[in-house]
């Protein structure tokens, strides 16, 4: 049986079931009919739409809130790239610089001799034929004006040393003192 034999059968039987009620049953039949249609189209095209609709502004608005965020970042790394190229290009550290004497210079200018705990340099190969001095600076029991001069110091050199990493621990013996490591590193070529 095709589709048209279906159909014309299907009709065939709803006009002989409403030939069989009253007028006003048929009214009530085909109003009740039109009400569950309308019902029908609204929760299975319009109710799906608007919420397709609704998802994707939503989704818009977290994206350009997102794409901000994401050329802040790009131009962090525009500049971070400007700043490594200009390392590459320059000879500013030379093979006579040491990065371990010069934080230990900056350390004795701000921060007393006993609060050193340790001073552990490393080197690692980066690209470009450069490579990755480190010092890791464990300080005990200083003040917070005392670690801020210290990076002051680091900060006001023309040599391209940058801190890398800063972690200071509230001491439980006096709140106003810090144990603190301190990571600066510079390139130099190899």
């Amino acid at each position: 049986m095709n589709a048209r034999a279906l159909l014309a059968r299907i009709r065939q039987t709803l006009d002989s079931s409403l030939a069989r009620l009253n007028p006003r049953e048929r009214r009530l039949v085909s109003v009740l009919g039109a009400v569950t249609l309308v019902g029908g189209v609204y929760i299975m095209i319009v109710e799906p739409y608007q919420e397709s609709r609704h998802r994707a502004r939503r989704r818009i608005e977290t994206l350009s809130r997102d794409l901000g965020a994401m050329e802040s970042l790009a131009a962090k790394i525009r500049a971070l790239e400007a700043t490594t190229a200009k390392v590459e290009s320059s000879e500013a550290t030379a093979a006579g610089f040491s990065l371990f004497s010069f934080v230990d210079k900056a350390t004795q200018a701000a921060i007393s001799r006993d609060a050193v705990a340790s001073m552990n340099p490393a080197k690692r190969p980066v690209r470009g034929g450069l490579e990755e001095s480190s010092v890791e600076l464990r300080l005990t029991s200083v003040g917070l004006p005392e670690i801020v001069a210290l990076l002051e110091q680091i900060e006001a050199t023309t040599e391209p040393v940058y801190v890398k990493r800063v972690e200071l621990k509230r001491r439980y013996d006096d709140r106003a003192r810090f144990d603190a490591t301190i990571v600066t590193a510079a390139l130099t070529r190899t």
